[in-house]
């Protein structure tokens, strides 16, 4: 590993020490479908995060309003350098289905986010490379270009901008397996929750499709002592 890449993947290793130590959340949010002529569609949902030791967490995403989702849940388990294991329940078939290492690239129920958004983003399943410095919405930042290390990624690589002063990730651009830009993700509202950073709307741009997904997060809390059978594909 060479010295630039040594001096990317500590900017990116201090970026991720921002979200740990947490132990346990629990957030609601709202996430808002915007389509290409500016109609939106709302949905609720209840998210449920279990710290685990070398990034194995487990979470768990229950859909509550409208009607036509409700009781939808999505469980991921953070497999920290390789393909996530993640299971949809549809109540409507009232089954479960396993998500495909090939299938992660697809949507998250309508979403611009995909199932690999949604996923574990960790540390160790990228290379790192340090870009120029920028200034970005006021604020130096790095800019590193991370490139997937596991198979079947949608992405060739993204590209982020960490913020000096408080290593905060403050956007994320991803380009496609043809390596054209495909979307824009941006992180607003940073609050710190004890020694946890967490942004509080999070907004993902399709620049291909023009379409728009924003997720506002609210009542969040840590530390709950959340019950680990919660994070079953049983309990699904």
């Amino acid at each position: 590993m060479s010295v630039f890449a040594d001096e990317a993947y500590d900017i990116a290793a201090k970026a991720e020490k921002t979200q740990r130590n947490f132990g346990d959340e629990t957030v609601e949010s709202t996430m808002s479908l915007i389509a290409a002529n500016g109609s939106v569609v709302t949905r609720k949902t209840k998210n449920f995060t279990l710290e685990r030791a070398g990034n194995r967490d487990h979470q768990l995403i229950q859909f509550l309003e409208p009607a036509d989702v409700r009781g939808t849940s999505l469980l991921t388990h953070q497999d920290p350098k390789g393909d996530d294991n993640q299971w949809l329940y549809l109540p409507e078939l009232r089954r479960v289905k396993r998500i495909s290492s090939t299938g992660k690239t697809g949507s998250f129920m309508g979403s611009e986010f995909t199932y690999e958004d949604i996923g574990g983003n960790t540390l160790e399943k990228f290379t790192y490379k340090k870009l120029a410095d920028e200034n970005y919405k006021g604020k130096d930042c790095f800019v590193l270009e991370k490139t997937p290390t596991y198979a079947n990624s949608g992405y060739t690589k993204i590209k982020m901008w960490i913020s000096k002063d408080n290593n905060l990730v403050l956007r994320q651009d991803f380009f496609d397996r043809k390596n054209s830009l495909l979307k824009v993700m941006t992180f607003d509202g940073h609050q710190k929750y004890g020694a946890t950073w967490r942004s509080q709307k999070i907004s993902v741009e399709n620049l291909q499709t023009k379409k728009k997904s924003v997720l506002d997060f609210t009542s969040r809390k840590m530390k709950s002592g959340l019950a680990a059978d919660l994070f079953t594909e049983r309990n699904l």
